[in-house]
């Protein structure tokens, strides 16, 4: 009845040539039961992208099936289920556009398809909004994360789990009535030998992975945990670069969210991200700097990570204090760019008193950037775009300086 998915990608967008590159199904009867289990890597005869988050080496897919010699199997694994999957809205995505490369139409259909994110969010009011966390909530474990089967043999033993929560027949049976009827095209068959991933392949997943997983979901705007959700990925290395930040904005587009919609919900993680590491316990200097170094690249101060650790703390503790604001300590290099209301060389007077290193021109290893207008098109300002070199505000700068200076500027 049910066909539990997970997909690896070289991207985030299926429109702007991201491809899949590893797909797992588990089949569940209509109790949830076990019945059987498909994997393979796919070569996507492109770059495979972010391989710091999935682990796959080009090497593990020079000799996979490329999706064309694995669609008709797919197919007869999908046609005919209700697909379910963890921010299913996302594989389904994928998977419509690779059917569509090769010239067929799929009735993968978002609205009759079960997502666990949504599911965990009904069922339990405050539950968190990633696998993993929604896993331990229920006791699942999750070992191999960001492998295509691990999370598919997760998800589908936490859909399981929230079977039992409804009565039989389940609320939608009739959308399961609808796509079992509805019509599959018929693809040629074409012999191939799945590709299982090596064991080395999995992304690395530090401190701040773990910190993605507390953070609650967000209910409104109804787009927004689709949203989080992928940028909870994408942050799992604590870095955004010009490409995330690039397909950031085409998902909030896709998903139909407003500016306005997005600074707030960048705001929202900025919080939730800061109470979730003070409630960690002890927050170290690596840490902190991380912190305000991902509230900067979404658009935000690091005084708002002062903010939502005093109100994690009620005032109970001091906030803990960063070597340097916005993690950019003394010694950092720097470069103005745009009209100040003081002059250039007074603001590069007491950048170098205050131990920082100006220079004249971005170069890929400067530390940042200091803006009259944090989204200037001055050519600094998109040379520091094209680098990933972050950009911060001049008032923002003033808070790195030693109080005597910030008093004098």
């Amino acid at each position: 009845m049910y066909a539990v998915i997970d997909t690896e990608t070289t991207g985030l967008l299926p429109g702007h040539r991201h491809r899949v590159i590893e797909i797992a199904v588990v089949l569940l009867d209509a109790q949830g039961r076990f019945e059987h289990e498909w994997v393979t890597l796919l070569n996507p005869q492109r770059d495979l992208g972010p391989q710091h988050i999935h682990g796959i080496l080009t090497a593990d897919v020079l000799a996979a099936p490329e999706f064309i010699d694995v669609a008709a199997h797919l197919a007869g694994l999908l046609a005919g289920r209700m697909v379910v999957g963890h921010n299913v809205e996302f594989d389904l995505g994928f998977l419509r556009a690779e059917f569509e490369r090769i010239g067929y139409a799929v009735p993968l259909v978002t609205e009759r398809a079960m997502c666990t994110m949504a599911l965990a969010g009904y069922l339990y009011p405050g539950a968190k909004r990633t696998l993993g966390a929604c896993c331990s909530a229920a006791g699942i474990p999750l070992e191999g994360w960001h492998s295509a089967l691990a999370d598919t043999q997760a998800t589908a033993l936490l859909f399981g789990r929230y079977l039992q929560a409804f009565p039989s027949p389940r609320p939608w049976q009739w959308a399961y009535e609808e796509v079992r009827r509805l019509p599959w095209p018929s693809i040629p068959q074409v012999e191939f030998t799945p590709t299982v991933r090596p064991v080395h392949a999995g992304g690395r997943h530090g401190w701040m992975s773990r910190l993605v997983d507390q953070l609650p979901r967000v209910p409104e705007p109804p787009q927004a945990d689709s949203y989080l959700a992928v940028l909870d990925t994408i942050l799992a290395d604590r870095e955004i670069d010009q490409a995330d930040a690039d397909q950031l904005v085409h998902v909030a587009t896709d998903l139909g969210l407003t500016r306005p919609q997005v600074d707030e919900l960048h705001g929202y993680y900025v919080a939730a991200l800061a109470s979730a590491l003070w409630g960690g316990g002890e927050v170290t200097s690596d840490q902190r700097n991380d912190l305000d170094k991902v509230a900067l690249m979404l658009g935000h101060r690091a005084s708002e990570v002062d903010d939502a650790l005093l109100t994690a703390s009620r005032g109970a503790y001091p906030v803990p204090a960063r070597p340097g604001a916005h993690g950019f300590p003394p010694g950092s290099t720097l470069v103005f760019t745009g009209d100040m209301v003081e002059p250039r060389e007074t603001w590069w007077d007491r950048a170098v008193a205050a131990g920082f290193i100006p220079q004249e021109a971005v170069r890929p290893d400067t530390d940042f950037v200091v803006a009259a207008d944090v989204d200037s098109l001055s050519l600094k300002a998109r040379t520091a775009r094209e680098y990933a070199v972050p950009i911060i505000a001049l008032e923002d700068f003033r808070r790195l300086l030693p109080p005597a200076e910030q008093q004098a500027s």
